[in-house]
């Protein structure tokens, strides 16, 4: 059974210093003052500096290998594409790259979007709660156009998050309805089922064919959640409205707690339970992500 992993992340010493650079004062310090899995950001962040971009692929091929994970989508933090780009480059056949964008907003975003497939990233990442903007604003249409000239898809983490500095009333996954409709050659793709937000995820699979999620991280929004329904609710509510074809595995790992394992183990045990065909299961679980990030298929060294 092949595994790719839509979603993980990738964190350099690099992205974070750069990260850090780009607060102002103030959220600069409480930035870093938290913890970060028990440990300062200043503690974090030195780890971080021991390692080459080499020594995190050779890290990941390993956890990919020890959980049976063929290949895997990586989003830099902050707007780390060019590095991303080489950490691509070092394995393109097990490593994609969801590039980002710093400002958004700013005029010339959709000049950086434009240069993607060139760094070989496959996608954009954008973070609304955290970038603070509406994904109907027409403002961002340059983007959305860049991308379907480009044949890129966008991801978008909707809902709550544990970064430090968001706003839900750009939470909601629902303004994204009139761009899906306007760029329908476009693949838009919710992140964590909604994180929250999760039945106007499924509002958004009515009367669209280019609308995906993916199944990443903890989901533990769903203790927010009316209800609180189980995580193998969710997978078969996301089933019934989105269908096999359109629905991504993630696990939303870091380079910091290293592969999530239990993650992967509890979703495939879901998989299990529900009783999907071989078919639907394998798309879930490889299919739509190898189509949708481009992702070729390895073949086995002789």
């Amino acid at each position: 059974m092949a595994i790719i992993d839509s979603h993980l992340h990738l964190i350099t010493a690099k992205m974070v210093r750069r990260l850090r650079e780009r607060h102002p004062t103030s959220r600069k310090r409480a930035v870093e003052s938290m913890q970060i899995r028990g440990k300062t950001y200043e503690e974090r962040l030195k780890e971080l500096e021991a390692l080459t971009l080499e020594d995190h692929a050779r890290s990941w091929i390993e956890a990919f290998d020890a959980a049976g994970v063929e290949a895997g989508g990586f989003i830099a933090i902050g707007e780390g594409n060019e590095e991303l780009g080489q950490f691509v480059a070092l394995n393109p056949g097990r490593f994609a790259g969801w590039g980002s964008l710093s400002d958004p907003r700013h005029p010339d975003a959709w000049r950086t979007v434009a240069q993607f497939k060139s760094m070989g990233l496959s996608g954009l990442k954008l973070y609304p709660p955290i970038q603070r903007f509406m994904a109907n604003d027409r403002t961002f249409y340059p983007i959305y156009e860049t991308a379907a000239e480009q044949g890129l898809p966008i991801l978008f983490h909707f809902g709550i998050t544990v970064g430090a500095f968001y706003d839900l009333s750009f939470a909601s996954p629902l303004p994204l309805s009139a761009p899906v409709k306007d760029f329908p050659e476009v693949t838009f793709l919710i992140a964590h089922f909604g994180a929250g937000f999760f039945r106007e995820t499924l509002f958004l699979a009515y009367h669209t064919e280019n609308v995906c999620v993916d199944t990443s991280g903890t989901n533990n929004w769903r203790d927010y959640y009316p209800g609180n329904p189980s995580l193998e609710q969710i997978f078969r509510d996301a089933l019934r409205a989105y269908g096999s074809r359109r629905i991504l595995f993630g696990t939303d790992s870091t380079v910091w707690g290293g592969y999530r394992n239990h993650i992967l183990k509890e979703q495939v045990e879901i998989l299990n339970r529900i009783e999907l065909t071989p078919e639907d299961r394998a798309l879930i679980l490889e299919g739509n992500a190898r189509r949708i990030l481009r992702i070729e298929q390895v073949q086995p060294s002789r």
